[in-house]
């Protein structure tokens, strides 16, 4: 299961990536260069694969934002399911989600791509600037999945969030590997058609007579 975790600087993406790895809150981070985390996840009786791309947050809404998307895009194509990250507590975090959610559309057409948008910092209510409805409704409006969650409080309903996009990428890649068998089958011949046959037995006879 490959996923990646999307969003401007500061929103909250290595922490909340090894919380969910090793349950740990660590507070500050050196500006990633995009750490990729590979580990073995218990998912529902199995052992899943997962690998998570982390990613630098140079995400701003500005001119140049295409180009900075664009740096991104290797990292889009390879990942199967998303995490879109902002912080309640940082406006512009919140509006670099449209355009990286419109980017991973274009790279992944198919609708079915799981996106879970996550508003973090849900501790820091004092410091928000983001209401939860804005982010409900930005959700709405893009056909994705939205919770708050407070990466340094709540380290479950971080694992949650983790689950369910791990849970949502198998499903899909189960689907599509049924897909794949049922086009690998040869289809069955159809059923000759005897008015057809006795038509043909007939011209190839009158061909012998003449």
């Amino acid at each position: 299961v490959r996923l990646a975790v999307l969003g401007a600087r500061g929103v909250g993406k290595s922490a909340m990536i090894v919380r969910f790895l090793t349950k740990r809150f660590i507070g500050d981070y050196e500006p990633n260069t995009g750490n990729l985390y590979s580990r073995l996840v218990h998912l529902e009786g199995d052992h899943v694969a997962v690998q998570i791309q982390d990613t630098p947050g140079c995400i701003q809404v500005q001119e140049d934002c295409v180009q900075v998307l664009d740096s991104l895009s290797r990292c889009v194509k390879w990942a199967e399911g998303f995490l879109l990250v902002y912080s309640i507590t940082d406006y512009s975090s919140y509006q670099s989600v449209q355009p990286l959610y419109q980017h991973i559309r274009k790279v992944h057409p198919d609708a079915r791509t799981p996106i879970i948008i996550v508003g973090n910092k849900a501790d820091l209510l004092h410091a928000r600037q983001v209401q939860a409805k804005e982010g409900l409704q930005l959700a709405n409006e893009l056909g994705s999945l939205f919770l708050e969650i407070s990466t340094s409080d709540d380290s479950q309903g971080v694992c949650d969030v983790f689950q369910y996009l791990c849970k949502e990428v198998s499903k899909l890649q189960h689907a599509s590997s049924t897909d794949k068998r049922r086009s690998s089958i040869i289809p069955r011949p159809k059923s000759p058609n005897m008015q057809d046959l006795k038509r043909r037995f007939r011209q190839a006879l009158s061909s012998k007579v003449k």
